[in-house]
């Protein structure tokens, strides 16, 4: 398939989904074998100027009753597209930042709740025109967004402006994952709502080292709830992966870049950019090779992992049973 930024999601019924951006078109495809095969893809929407590029692509989750694609225009503007599940109809565009033009960074992320609500997250301008993590819950399937609230602003001024955020969450539980700036330290920070998105705990910063850097690492890392609900995370620091929960100490993983992650109730398996080559690790077991390729997605069905890349302008799919 002929496209860029793929991302995957898995549903509580083991149905995988996929997103990607061809132009100025979203794409969306479903899998009901566990990624054995994906029906041909539909459009979902045609989007002026939409952004894809360097993680900036379309982000999906899908609940109960919906799926919702949400995707970003270059003047800064967060779009939703909701399918209901019943009829198979795509909704159409509905704005999720409150004020406009303020996501012009591109990187936004989505998750489902439980019933029929989503929260979304982003980095966003407004205010003073710095970088800050803005958030929006929906409570209607995507189909209209509560109020803005601002989640996180850096002390210094502005998060880390080209790093993609990470949303996950399960029942009333939200997990935002961002990279923040901090006296020139470039670190994860990971901030936890018990109540739907309604209200947040001040933000942690993840693992015990740091990384002084004075440039951008582009690098966001990857965010997942195990099968007991605990926050798991993967991000790079330096030219290093590592693996890390919260309040505990950072596990080295190995060298790579670009990493997402997907966890269950006993497994995890992240996918990550080494030397131009997508790279498969699951639990204690070695990196295998997937192929040449950039931006991997990973999610898990059943026993199977199911992998999403890009390369040369295609989306390659990769489907394994590790565990």
């Amino acid at each position: 398939m002929a496209g860029h930024l793929p991302v995957l999601t898995t549903d509580k019924k083991g149905m995988v989904h996929l997103v990607f951006g061809r132009r100025d078109t979203l794409f969306y495809t479903i899998s009901a074998d566990q990624g054995q095969s994906f029906a041909p893809p539909m459009v979902v929407a045609h989007v002026p100027q939409l952004v894809l590029g360097a993680t900036r692509g379309p982000q999906i989750a899908a609940g109960e009753k919906r799926v919702l694609i949400t995707a970003v225009n270059k003047a800064g503007n967060i779009m939703a597209y909701a399918l209901d599940r019943g009829n198979r109809r795509w909704s159409s565009a509905v704005r999720i930042n409150d004020q406009p033009d303020v996501a012009k960074e591109g990187f936004q992320a989505v998750a489902a709740l439980s019933g029929d609500r989503f929260y979304a997250a982003w980095l966003d301008l407004r205010g003073d025109h710095h970088n800050k993590v803005v958030g929006a819950v929906s409570l209607d399937g995507g189909r209209s967004w509560k109020a803005n609230q601002v989640v996180y602003q850096s002390p210094d001024q502005t998060v880390c402006e080209c790093c993609r955020v990470s949303v996950a969450a399960s029942g009333d539980k939200v997990l935002i994952m961002f990279r923040n700036w901090i006296g020139g330290a470039r670190d994860l920070y990971l901030s936890q709502s018990t109540d739907g998105g309604k209200t947040f705990a001040t933000a942690q910063k993840l693992g015990e080292g740091t990384w002084k850097l004075k440039a951008c690492p582009m690098d966001g890392g990857g965010l997942a709830l195990t099968g007991r609900k605990a926050a798991m995370t993967v991000w790079r620091r330096e030219s290093s992966l590592y693996l890390c929960q919260p309040g505990e100490p950072e596990r080295l993983l190995g060298p790579g870049r670009r990493s997402a992650l997907a966890a269950g109730r006993d497994h995890w398996v992240t996918a990550f950019q080494k030397e131009g080559v997508i790279h498969l690790q699951s639990d204690e077991q070695k990196p295998v090779e997937l192929g040449k390729g950039q931006t991997p997605s990973v999610t898990l069905a059943g026993s199977s992992v199911i992998c999403a890349w890009e390369s040369n302008q295609q989306i390659h799919i990769a489907t394994l049973s590790p565990f």
